[in-house]
């Protein structure tokens, strides 16, 4: 399991990291090719180099990005996943704009990974639950996460079978807060 903290992006950094919110740094060709829809807001992009060593059961390539794409329609949220298998070129400022009633969008937080056992609640990477691989758990709770979703006081899920995330196929991804 890979547990994850963030801390608001202070001042220079490097837009190419992995990072929740804020500005994505994603093929520019995404915006023209109807990867993302009108309604997706940007929520985070994992550079998997940066916690590939803690992947233990080798689901992921060895490089690349997962890009994590939310949209907010009749109350729920549905993911759009994307793997991007090179550095991205293109960083896309406002890309959040018209969604602040989701709470602060705009601010970029980074991501720093560590390698855990921990079951407890907590914001993490490739976790169980139920059967399914937990690609995502969010814990609007942690320590200087972003607001996104705190009133609800409850943990956020993005799940998808293991053989598919294996194939890097996030078609059936589904996400789930309880």
């Amino acid at each position: 399991m890979i547990g994850i903290t963030v801390e608001k992006a202070h001042g220079e950094y490097d837009p190419g990291t992995s990072k929740f919110f804020g500005a994505p740094t994603m093929p520019e060709e995404w915006l023209a090719d109807g990867t993302l829809n009108d309604e997706d807001f940007f929520f985070c992009q994992l550079k998997i180099s940066e916690f590939k060593s803690f992947d233990k059961d080798g689901l992921l390539p060895q490089k690349g990005f997962i890009y994590i794409f939310l949209s907010f329609n009749d109350g729920k949220f549905t993911p759009n996943i994307r793997y991007c298998n090179s550095e991205p070129d293109t960083l896309i400022d406002d890309f959040n704009a018209g969604f602040d009633f989701l709470g602060d969008t705009d601010t970029e937080y980074s991501i720093d990974f560590f390698e855990t056992n921990s079951f407890e609640d907590g914001t993490r990477l490739l976790s169980e639950d139920n059967g399914k691989t937990v690609l995502l758990q969010y814990d609007p709770l942690d320590d200087n996460m972003p607001s996104f979703l705190a009133d609800t006081e409850k943990i956020a899920y993005i799940t998808v079978d293991k053989e598919d995330l294996k194939k890097l196929d996030f078609s059936k991804a589904e996400f789930y807060i309880k």
